[in-house]
């Protein structure tokens, strides 16, 4: 046994050398590892840079920068008509492509920006093209884009007095309506007994259009103003007060019972329950609202207002000049655009998980 026993203390002291040596390989392979893994790793930056180089210059995006510099050639090359300045569309062109690359880089719908913008410029070509380059369309009926857009720096002083005027008109009629629709309806929903009897009235007035009573408030009511605001009321209050009361019917009934075991009064439920939770649908809603008060408010202007943008459109219409009408109907969209804007940026702010 002891003889034995030799070869195994031998072989052990081998094998315990091996061991060593392969340790200190090992460390010193993790000694060179982070010199290797930071090659490793150095690789891979330019396929990254290539990949975020592949999702802003999409096809679509190329194509709507490609558009641009087409609606800038179809401006520039010389046509059958040739209006005084062509300033102005530049400008508006350049503003257009400005805020597409702003929400383009800023916001998160780049496929859909891109198709918006694809639209509109394709729209400005076949304009410019039809109607300035070739001369295909009545000069009167449907004027150049030159002089469509020559207009806003031309009466700048005018669209603004008349889109102030539209505008202090849709929030005192549409902020009032808005109010008291949702106040009331969460009164009216809350009671049985009350809800009863308002519902039938709203589920026959909301679908009514509110500006077919435009003629008829205008020689009820002592001006125009009134009127304007009486019409954007009506046409705001029913549809909110009746989508008001669905909403406090449909509630979650466990809501409502935790509330009626702690004996909260009824002011108490419609400030502190009630309208905390139906804020964000009442939010969301305004998008679709707003536009809604605006058209009604354009309508109820060109019934006999002296200012507004809705006066100024039929102002103009009456004399012909097609031009300023074309002008006036982009202001309009402008507007409505801009204000579509600030509504989604409310809803952002305060609903934080739209």
């Amino acid at each position: 046994m002891p003889f034995g026993k030799k070869p195994v203390a031998g072989g052990a002291r081998a094998v315990g050398g091996e061991s060593a040596r392969a340790a200190e390989h090992t460390e010193n392979e993790g000694a060179r590892t982070p010199e290797r893994a930071g090659a490793s790793t150095a690789t891979p930056a330019p396929a990254s840079t290539k990949s975020r180089a592949r999702q802003v210059l999409t096809v679509s995006f190329i194509l709507a920068n490609v558009l641009f510099l087409a609606l800038l050639a179809a401006i520039a090359i010389p046509g059958k008509v040739h209006p005084k300045t062509s300033a102005p569309f530049y400008v508006a062109a350049a503003i257009i492509e400005a805020l597409f690359l702003w929400r383009y880089f800023a916001g998160g719908r780049k496929r859909s920006t891109c198709h918006i913008v694809i639209v509109v410029f394709l729209l400005l070509i076949v304009w410019e093209t039809v109607s300035t380059d070739l001369k295909l369309t009545h000069p009167v009926l449907i004027p150049n884009p030159e002089n469509v857009f020559a207009v806003f720096p031309a009466r700048w002083e005018e669209l603004l007095k008349n889109v102030t005027s539209s505008m202090i008109l849709l929030a005192e009629g549409f902020i009032t309506s808005l109010i008291a629709g949702n106040i009331i309806g969460l009164f009216v929903g809350w009671m049985p007994k009350v809800r009863e009897a308002v519902y039938p009235i709203a589920h026959v007035l909301a679908p009514v259009p509110a500006i077919v009573f435009a003629p008829y408030l205008v020689m009820l009511l002592p001006s125009f103003k009134a009127a304007a605001v009486a019409v954007i009321f009506l046409g705001i209050f029913w549809p909110t007060l009746l989508n008001t009361i669905l909403r406090v019917e449909s509630l979650d009934k466990h809501i409502l019972d935790s509330a009626r075991m702690m004996g909260l009064s009824t002011p108490t439920m419609i400030f502190r329950v009630l309208l905390p939770y139906l804020y964000p649908t009442v939010a969301t809603g305004l998008k679709t609202q707003l536009p809604t008060a605006m058209l009604m408010l354009v309508m109820a202007e060109m019934y006999g207002a002296t200012s507004g943008l809705g006066y100024f459109v039929i102002n103009y219409t009456n004399y012909a000049n097609y031009t300023n009408v074309v002008a006036g109907i982009i202001m309009v969209g402008i507007v409505v655009t801009i204000l579509d804007f600030l509504v989604g940026l409310l809803v952002r702010k305060t609903v934080k998980w739209s």
